[in-house]
């Protein structure tokens, strides 16, 4: 303890600072967490998420149709991609993308039941889920994944799906 580490900011900041982390009614982003309960078809539904906001939509049809047709790798090919999508950050989705995507990476038939729907309500009450746009846009609600891809890898660990396959970046 013979060093001192200077603040860049006021005391009265830092005080501030301190009892705004300390506020017990707000809800702190679980996406901060390493290790969180989910329902299995929630799981799903955030990873499937996931993969629509990081994953080009032209991509969709590579990744989850099993017949997509004969498709050139050179058009795959990120050569005049700038960045990567995990740098720019998620892309908002409309509801209908994530349904499909949700059904083509589940093994069982689910149907699209309200439990479906309630489940994707939960995402966005725990902050994993984002909705853009319009509370009173009910005809086509859009989202974006908020969580990180080491919470994302760690979701999809315990229900056995390998999302580095399904990323566009990782190609």
């Amino acid at each position: 303890m013979q060093t001192v580490y200077l603040r860049e900011i006021s005391s009265s900041q830092w005080e501030k600072l301190q009892k705004d982390d300390a506020d017990p009614g707000q809800l702190e982003g679980l996406s901060t967490y390493t290790h969180v309960e989910l329902p299995y078809y929630s799981k799903f539904i955030l990873i499937a998420a996931y993969l629509a906001s990081y994953n080009p939509a032209r991509t969709d049809k590579r990744f989850f149709l099993k017949h997509h047709g004969k498709i050139k790798k050179t058009s795959f090919l990120k050569k005049h991609e700038k960045t990567s999508n995990h740098l720019l950050g998620p892309k908002m989705f409309p509801l209908d993308r994530l349904l499909a995507i949700l059904y083509s990476i589940v093994d069982s038939k689910v149907a699209p039941t309200a439990n479906i729907f309630s489940q994707i309500t939960s995402l966005v009450t725990l902050q994993l889920l984002t909705l853009v746009g319009h509370d009173d846009q009910l005809d086509g609600p859009k989202y974006k994944c908020t969580v990180s891809l080491d919470f994302i890898r760690a979701i999809a660990r315990t229900v056995n799906f390998d999302i580095i396959k399904y990323l566009y970046d990782f190609l």
